[in-house]
């Protein structure tokens, strides 16, 4: 069914960008009164777990707060996540994407248990943060709010993320955003790599 798109068939990663994608628009046609239950129904929360909601680890993943939370995480796995899907298989790449998710779900419900979390951002660290420890010193831009691009070795850019997300979770200064969830899926992406599927890989360093 997938491909890496080599064929002209469809990848793993543009399938899932279209469905955060299509999640997105009937999020928006039905904003208002019907997102609070969508929330409640397939957002994360310990309340939900709880109550044997187990399939909102996965459907979590693919709710969005707005148009910036979208972008950035739909750039994020656009930009490595074609790569670690050449490497790993469309298949292998879904399962450890969605593991990825639900690392950072779990962490973040287990640290900061009340708010309701919704996003594909413990998912896309992980991928950004595998994608890191693959090719540490492989020279990337990234854009800094999609405007300022900014001059790294790829391995800055996983070392921030869980640098930011222990900051902004021992200080409280990321308010509602899923800090834990972000530490949580980059730990994964670091840990499949190193620790699981490293004899796959050729490390470039």
């Amino acid at each position: 069914m997938f491909s890496n798109g080599r064929d002209g068939q469809v990848s793993v990663v543009k399938v899932l960008v279209g469905i955060n994608a299509a999640v997105f628009v009937l999020e928006s046609l039905f904003a208002g009164g019907h997102t609070r239950w969508i929330n409640a129904l397939f957002g994360l929360s310990l309340s939900g777990l709880s109550h044997g909601m187990v399939w909102q680890l996965i459907t979590y993943q693919f709710l969005h707060a707005g148009l910036f939370h979208i972008m950035a995480n739909m750039f994020g796995l656009w930009f490595a996540g074609r790569v670690l899907e050449n490497l790993m298989g469309p298949w292998r790449f879904l399962a450890f994407y969605l593991a990825c998710g639900i690392a950072g779900g779990l962490l973040q419900i287990l640290l900061v248990p009340g708010p309701m979390l919704i996003g594909a951002s413990g998912a896309v660290c992980g991928v950004v943060a595998a994608f890191a420890a693959l090719y540490p010193e492989l020279q990337i831009t990234a854009l800094l709010f999609f405007v300022l691009p900014i001059r790294m070795r790829a391995k800055w850019l996983g070392y921030g993320i869980i640098i930011v997300s222990v900051v902004l979770i021992i200080t409280g200064l990321g308010g509602d955003i899923g800090n834990a969830a972000h530490l949580g899926g980059a730990l994964a992406g670091y840990a499949y790599v190193w620790f699981g599927r490293r004899p796959r890989f050729r490390v470039v360093r």
